[in-house]
């Protein structure tokens, strides 16, 4: 008896729970279909975020690293062996371009310079006589050369007849008579070289004569130029105004052809170089400002412009050389270390808009969405430079536009909006909270 009352109690809790739970749904069911019914007729807005597009300076910048490189700088190397007989320096050391730096001792090209110089006066002053014509007194001997072969010639002639008278008498041998005619030719040979010397001497120089001897000037001015350069290889002097990097060598050291002996460089002539990928290579030129900071020189930053720009890419890394000059080079050190910021395109009256207002559409447009009068306007824009998180855009948008840069996913043009402030309070336009304002007390009045 105990049992049924106890199983009826709890079928009549079941049968209560469940005519319970009908009824809650019922009620809930009603009032969800009147809500959403009025829902569907308001068209309720949408919560976005908006920021004003402004109007400011854009830049597209490119990191890089590079190294502080001397434009001017020389390995100074000997070209003759020898005793270095001269050498001062250390590094560290300013000199001035013409300033001696080393000297090697050969006395051997000193002698030769010597000689040369010897055989250059020589031949000048052969030359010299040639074009002063000849002397009175060159002229005097020759005439008398002349006349004392003339008077051989006749005593020859006299005789050389009177042997002949002897020989055709026989009173002489025929030797002697050869002998005598040999004696006149030859007198007649001396009288013809004596006559042509006076010619000679009266004419002046030929042509040939200056010539040959102007030649032989010319080779004696060679050969001392020669003994010279020879000499002068022995003295090494600065190229430019620099700084003595490394000096290799002391005085009394054997300096050999090919060896170093100082390094130097011009610390006017301090770069930056680095590279530049081929995504930009085109874009670099000369002009363009450039920030860098060394770790040498913590917390500066110092400025400058692109000075050089390679005409070709490297073969290997397919990137392109590039060379900026500093305001301050003499406070930098070869082979430092450098952090670039190269500045490539700068825009002064861009139109600037957070990146997170641009949507790409699935055909590759990109649209923005700007409130207007509580409603999303769809704007098509091109932009342009793009750099922490803004966005240049270079048409579609006006300075001052209100643009949806939060809750636009979806969002489609001439839906209703209501804008949300960053703190989480909602807004809209004057005409629209008029209208929610009425349909608020509707609401209230159906539900009174």
């Amino acid at each position: 008896m105990k049992n049924s009352a106890k199983r009826a109690i709890i079928t009549a809790a079941v049968v209560l729970a469940i005519a319970g739970a009908f009824l809650f749904l019922s009620i809930a069911g009603d009032g969800s279909g009147k809500n959403g019914s009025q829902g569907k007729k308001r068209g309720g807005p949408r919560n976005v975020e908006v920021q004003a597009a402004q109007e400011g300076e854009m830049a597209r910048t490119l990191e890089r690293t590079g190294e502080v490189v001397a434009t001017e700088s020389v390995v100074i190397a000997a070209t003759k062996e020898g005793p270095i007989a001269y050498c001062p320096w250390r590094e560290g050391d300013e000199v001035e371009a013409g300033e001696k730096l080393i000297e090697i001792d050969r006395q051997v090209y000193q002698a030769e310079a010597k000689q040369a110089k010897a055989k250059l006066k020589v031949a000048r002053a052969k030359l010299a006589d040639l074009r002063a014509g000849r002397r009175p007194e060159e002229i005097d001997q020759a005439e008398a050369s002349v006349r004392k072969w003339r008077a051989t010639v006749e005593e020859a002639r006299t005789a050389y007849a009177r042997q002949k008278r002897l020989q055709s008498k026989e009173y002489t041998s025929e030797q002697s008579l050869e002998q005598a005619r040999e004696r006149m030719e030859v007198a007649r040979a001396e009288l013809e070289n004596a006559e042509e010397k006076l010619r000679m001497l009266q004419a002046g120089p030929t042509a040939t004569e200056l010539a040959v001897q102007e030649a032989n000037v010319e080779e004696a001015e060679t050969d001392l130029e020669l003994a010279r350069a020879h000499l002068e290889e022995c003295l090494l002097q600065a190229p430019f105004d620099g700084v003595m990097d490394k000096v290799h060598v002391r005085k009394g050291d054997l300096a050999t052809p090919g060896s170093p002996l100082i390094e130097m460089f011009d610390p006017d002539s301090l770069v930056v170089r680095f590279s530049v990928p081929e995504a930009h290579a085109a874009a670099v030129r000369p002009g363009l400002t450039v920030k860098v900071r060394l770790d040498a020189l913590p917390g500066r930053t110092l400025r400058g412009k692109i000075s050089r720009v390679y005409p070709s890419l490297d073969d290997d890394m397919h990137t392109r050389t590039v060379e900026a000059e500093l305001a301050a080079p003499r406070d930098l050190m070869p082979h430092q270390f450098a952090r670039v910021t190269l500045r490539l395109e700068s825009v002064g009256n861009a139109v600037i808009v957070p990146v997170e207002a641009i949507q790409e559409m699935p055909d590759g447009t990109k649209v923005a969405f700007v409130v207007e009068e509580g409603k999303a306007v769809q704007r098509t824009v091109e932009t342009g430079i793009e750099k922490e998180r803004r966005v240049q855009v270079v048409q579609g948008i006006q300075p001052g536009d209100q643009v949806v840069v939060a809750g636009g996913d979806g969002l489609k043009h001439g839906a209703l909006v209501r804008i949300r402030s960053k703190e989480g309070e909602s807004r809209q336009s004057k005409s629209k909270s008029e209208q929610d304002e009425a349909g608020g007390q509707e609401d209230k009045g159906d539900r009174q």
